[in-house]
C-alpha cells in the first residue's frame, strides 16, 4: 500500500503526456490538475453538450470476455451534485461481430453502469465507485455502487470487450466537477493485485 491506503498502480498516466490524449479522447474540455494538488484529473464542464470520456481499456494480447470481467471502478470524488447526471458512470462496448446483430457502428453491445436515484453522495469525500456492492479490489474508502444498468445489443457473456470507459453524461449540468485518481478492473479467477489499477497523473 502507498501513502494514502491505495495498492501500488500497475499503470500511470501523466496528464502532460501524449499517451494521455488516448485515454481523454473526445472529453470536452481537456481535464486539468486539482487546484488543491490531490491525485487525479479534475474535469469541469462549462456549457452545452460538453462531456467527460476515459477510455482506459483496450485489447492486449488475450482478450477479456463480458463473462470474466468481475468488476470495474474508479476512485475519485464528486465536487458539485445537483442530480444522479452529476456523477459519472461506466460504460462497456463489446466487438462487433458482423452478423447483423451489432447495436452500433462501432460495437457490438454497450452496457452502462450508473449510481441508483438513492446513492448517498459526499462532496468531495474520496469514493471508490465500482458495479458491485462487494467489490475485488476494495480500499479503505466510502464506496458507491453503479447498479443501474442499461444494455444495448446482444450483451452474450462470450463477447468479447472491445474498450470501457468513466463517463459523464453530456446532459450533467453546467458546473458538473469530478475529480478522478485511479481506474482499474477485475477480471474472474484473478488475484486483485495483478489486474490493472491505474493511476491518473496530474503531473
Amino acid at each position: 500500500m502507498n501513502s494514502d491506503g491505495m495498492p501500488i498502480h500497475t499503470g500511470k498516466v501523466s496528464l502532460s503526456s501524449t499517451s494521455a490524449l488516448s485515454v481523454y479522447a473526445d472529453t470536452m474540455p481537456a481535464p486539468m490538475q486539482d487546484d488543491n494538488g490531490r491525485k487525479g484529473w479534475l474535469w469541469e464542464k462549462s456549457g452545452g453538450v460538453e462531456k467527460l470520456n476515459y477510455y482506459f481499456y483496450g485489447e492486449g494480447r488475450f482478450p477479456v470476455t463480458l463473462a470474466e470481467l468481475e468488476n470495474v471502478y474508479f476512485v475519485g470524488s464528486v465536487e458539485t451534485y445537483s442530480a444522479t447526471t452529476s456523477v459519472p458512470f461506466f460504460a462497456i462496448y463489446t466487438k462487433m461481430q458482423g452478423d447483423g446483430q451489432d447495436a452500433g457502428a462501432w460495437y457490438r453491445s454497450k452496457i452502462t453502469y450508473s449510481i441508483s436515484s438513492n446513492a448517498q453522495i459526499t462532496l468531495g469525500m474520496r469514493t471508490q465507485f465500482s458495479i458491485h456492492s462487494n467489490p475485488l479490489p476494495s480500499y479503505p474508502l466510502e464506496h458507491i455502487i453503479c447498479n443501474r444498468t442499461t444494455v444495448v445489443g446482444p450483451n452474450d457473456p462470450s463477447e468479447e470487450i472491445l474498450t470501457m470507459s468513466v463517463q459523464t453524461d453530456s446532459a450533467a449540468p453546467v458546473g458538473t466537477k469530478v475529480l478522478i485518481s485511479y481506474v482499474g478492473y477485475k477480471e474472474r479467477n484473478r488475484h486483485a493485485v495483478a489486474n490493472p489499477n491505474i493511476l491518473l497523473s496530474g503531473i
